[in-house]
Formats: C-alpha cells, sequence, structure tokens
C-alpha cells in the first residue's frame, strides 16, 4: 500500500489534533480519571491515555474467559478483514497518512519506516493461516474436523486461553507478532506504550471493528497495572531491556522480547566496501531502535579502519530520510550514557543536529581493540555500533545470545562455530542485513513454541454426532 503524502495545511491540521487513548475491551470503551500525558519529540503534548487500575483488568480477565468463542476460520477471516481497515482506513479518528505522520512525531522515526510497518503489519493480518501452519508440527491438526483423528494423530493445543502483551515503544514494528496469538484463538490484553500508544490504539480498534472484540483488549496502564495484567493472564510477552529480563527471567510463563544485541560478523575474504555498505544499512534501516538493528560488528584484521569508512558511509546518508529524531531529554540521556566525561556541557551535542522537528540523531560509531570489550554488548536506541576485532575463542562468547547475527564470510572456520552456537536465535549467511526478517521465517523462534503444545489425539470413526463436529477441542 502506498500512503499519499500529507500536505503542509493538512500537516498542520494533523499537529493541531489532540489524540486520546481510551481502554478498549469486549467493544466498550473506558475512560479513567487518572491520565498520562503523550508528548512529541518537540516535548510538547499531543495526546493522552487512561490509566486502567487493576480492578478494571481483573474485571477485563474475568469477562474475557468466559465471552463467546470463533472457530479458528472464522478468526482468520476476522483478521483480513482488520488488515484493510488498519492500512486504508480512518480509525480512532486518523487516515493512515496521518497515523504516520503522528507516530513520526511522537517516536522520531523516519516516515518511510512507520509507512513500512504499517503495510507489512496488515500483511501479516492476511498471511496468518499461512504463518502459524509454517510454525506447527507437521504431523498436528487443528481440530477434530480432521479425519485423521480416527487413526490417531497430534493436536495442536492452546497452553492456555488469555495473554497479556506489554508493549514497548521504540517502533511499531513489535506489533506485527503478537496477532498470531489471537490466530491460535488467544483472548489477548496489550499495553501499550505511553511512549507511543497510537499503533496499538489503531490496531486493537482495527480488530475490534472487524468483529473481534471479545478477543483483543486494549489496556493503558502503569507499572502497576502491567504486573496485574501479568498476573491475571495465563502467559505474557513483555518488551524491554536487560531490566525486564532481570525482572522476569524465572517465570516460566513470561516470555521476553529484548535486548537484541544483532551483530555482524565480517570476514578477511570479502569485499569491504560491500562489508561496510552492510553494517550501515544494518545499522539504520529501522532507524536503530529495532532489536535487529545491528549494534556491533566484529571484523577480522584491523578495526580502526573499517570503523572510518563506517563514519564516511553514515556521513553520506540522507540525515532526514534514515535517522531518528530525539527530543532534548532524550538527546541528553544519550549524551550521558555515551560521553559521562561531558555531562555537565550543555553544549555538547557531539552527535545530534538540532533542528525545528527535534534533534537529528546521527550513527554513533565506537572502535575497540579488545576482542571482549562490555562496549560490544552496548545496546541503545538509536544508530549506534562497535567496531571490534574478530579473534577466536573471545569473540565467540561475545556472540552468544544474540538475536541475529549475519556471517559476512565463506571462511567455514568462522561460520560453524556460529552456526553450532543455538544460543543465537537467528543467523543469515552472505550479504544479508541483520534487519532482514520474513513473515515465515522465525523471529526469536516461532511464537507457537511458547504459546502452543502437541498432544494425542484418537477418536473412534462416528463415535462422534454431527453437532460434535466442528468443536475445536483445546
Amino acid at each position: 500500500m502506498l500512503i499519499d503524502s500529507v500536505k503542509p495545511d493538512a500537516k498542520t491540521a494533523i499537529e493541531n489534533k489532540f489524540q486520546r487513548v481510551e481502554a478498549l475491551a469486549l467493544s466498550d470503551s473506558y475512560a479513567t480519571r487518572r491520565r498520562a500525558t503523550v508528548t512529541n519529540v518537540l516535548n510538547e503534548v499531543v495526546g493522552e491515555t487512561a490509566v486502567a487500575p487493576p480492578v478494571y483488568i481483573c474485571e477485563v480477565v474475568r469477562k474475557m474467559r468466559i465471552a463467546p468463542r470463533l472457530k479458528l476460520d472464522e478468526i482468520h477471516a476476522a483478521m483480513k478483514k482488520a488488515a484493510k481497515i488498519y492500512s486504508s482506513e480512518n480509525v480512532v479518528g486518523f487516515s493512515p497518512s496521518e497515523y504516520v505522520q503522528l507516530v513520526r512525531r511522537v517516536i522520531g522515526l523516519p516516515a518511510g519506516i512507520i509507512e513500512k510497518s504499517l503495510t507489512e503489519t496488515a500483511e501479516v493480518l492476511i498471511m496468518m493461516p499461512e504463518i502459524i501452519k509454517a510454525s506447527m508440527p507437521h504431523g498436528a491438526i487443528w481440530d477434530v474436523d480432521d479425519e485423521r483423528v480416527a487413526e490417531g494423530c497430534a493436536l495442536f493445543s492452546r497452553r492456555a486461553d488469555v495473554l497479556a502483551v506489554i508493549t514497548g515503544g521504540n517502533g511499531p514494528g513489535a506489533h506485527a507478532l503478537w496477532p498470531q496469538a489471537l490466530a491460535f484463538g488467544y483472548r489477548i490484553l496489550i499495553k501499550p506504550s505511553i511512549r507511543e500508544p497510537f499503533t496499538a490504539q489503531r490496531l486493537v480498534a482495527s480488530l475490534e471493528q472487524a468483529g473481534l472484540g471479545n478477543y483483543v483488549a486494549l489496556i493503558p496502564t502503569d507499572h502497576q497495572g502491567a504486573d496485574e495484567m501479568v498476573a491475571a493472564a495465563d502467559l505474557s510477552i513483555i518488551y524491554g531491556g536487560q531490566d525486564v529480563v532481570n525482572k522476569y527471567h524465572s517465570n516460566p510463563g513470561v516470555l521476553i522480547q529484548g535486548p537484541g544485541r544483532s551483530k555482524i560478523v565480517v570476514g578477511s575474504d570479502v569485499n569491504m566496501d560491500e562489508a561496510v555498505s552492510l553494517v550501515a544499512q544494518s545499522v539504520t534501516s529501522l532507524g536503530g531502535a529495532a532489536c535487529v538493528s545491528a549494534s556491533a560488528v566484529l571484523v577480522e584484521g584491523e578495526p580502526i579502519d573499517f570503523g572510518k569508512r563506517l563514519s564516511e558511509a553514515f556521513h553520506q546518508m540522507n540525515a532526514e530520510e534514515v535517522f531518528p529524531l530525539g527530543s532534548s531529554n532524550t538527546t541528553a540521556l544519550l549524551q550521558k550514557s555515551l560521553y559521562p566525561e561531558k555531562i555537565d556541557d550543555e553544549n555538547f551535542r557531539l552527535f545530534a543536529d538540532q533542528t525545528s522537528s527535534g534533534y537529528i540523531l546521527r550513527p554513533h560509531v565506537t572502535v575497540v581493540d579488545n576482542p571482549r570489550d562490555p562496549l560490544i554488548q552496548r545496546e541503545l536506541p538509536f544508530p549506534c555500533v562497535t567496531v571490534a576485532p574478530y579473534k577466536n575463542p573471545d569473540s565467540l562468547q561475545m556472540l552468544s545470545d544474540s538475536l541475529v547475527v549475519t556471517v559476512f564470510s565463506k571462511k567455514r572456520e568462522i561460520l560453524d562455530p556460529i552456526l553450532s552456537d543455538t544460543t543465537i536465535s537467528n543467523v543469515y549467511v552472505g550479504n544479508i542485513p541483520t534487519t532482514w526478517m520474513a513473515p515465515l521465517v522465525p523471529h526469536d523462534g516461532y511464537l507457537s513454541e511458547f504459546l502452543m503444545h502437541s498432544r494425542g489425539i484418537r477418536i473412534q470413526k462416528d463415535w462422534l454426532t454431527p453437532n460434535d463436529k466442528g468443536k475445536q477441542i483445546r
């Protein structure tokens, strides 16, 4: 889908809009007394969200558990309908173009990234039957209507019924993942980020309009409410950094999305111009804010020269089309993290250029000479990359637990140990950016590995009456 550009007078009208985000559950909106403001990168208030209390969350979960159910094929048909609404129609008062401009003003990502996410999320909704089929065991079936139950087979079943999703605010792309749970028949509560609640609002409203109001709920709330969501739901998906990992790592009912710490390994056998281009694309193509954005590159050879060439490649890029915008507060926090010795210098803006739209967060390159330098694991929400030497076995230890590792080399002595490290979620070999994704390829494993399980089933032929058929056993 192509989104028409917004004319200047229309853009002014968008900037004057004040967007409210209310709780939405079981097709009923709920406005709370407690509110939280939403600001843009210029620190201007552009909207507000409800802050749902724990008692409301508990009641929503209770009602969703007993709400009428749909067959899976009915859910999938409604998701296709929601895709058209989400990508092409006015939702909660915003056209697709107005939505893109609003989100850009709030999180600072280039409009092209948000437009692409809008289109890709709609495509995922349409492709959902194929996506979940790819993630289920080959010998499993969905329901007891399948003739194979007479001989005995596996029934693909939900582990539970209610899922809580605590989303982040770095970018809209995360909202293309959790709808898979809806396609499996889960009831889902979505907590939008206060930083950017508008993507979740648009998607949940689109699904509700398509007839899935009993299956999705938008729950804007605070940290206390988020804890209640996790406690009240059966399973949870939570986006966040190391602090989230530390809090929930021992909870088997929580799937943590993040941090990514995605990396690229560059061998001495490849073309260095191509390598620099690959790294530059991997660092910047999603504004540097995604978990799949490369945050480190390990170079077999001299990292200093590679770092210089990479900095020059960044300098040649179109800043407005590629680099994200940040607020003065965001810039100050990043400045403090990158240059703590300059903390008292208010005028020190080495990597950020101030404009009328906010601070342009230009890519930041750090070169280290130690293959085990802790900066190799640094991940910041903008294009920031550490260049380090690749040396075995130290470098292999630094690659462990990465979300994505691209191996730009044909050397088997580099590739084989990386393929053998099963703590690395995704491995791409060749001139493939870490930000590459495809609907049928697992992102961090298949989501079904967390949400579903297979159990044996056999039903004697002609044992069930016609009225029993079509009732999915879960």
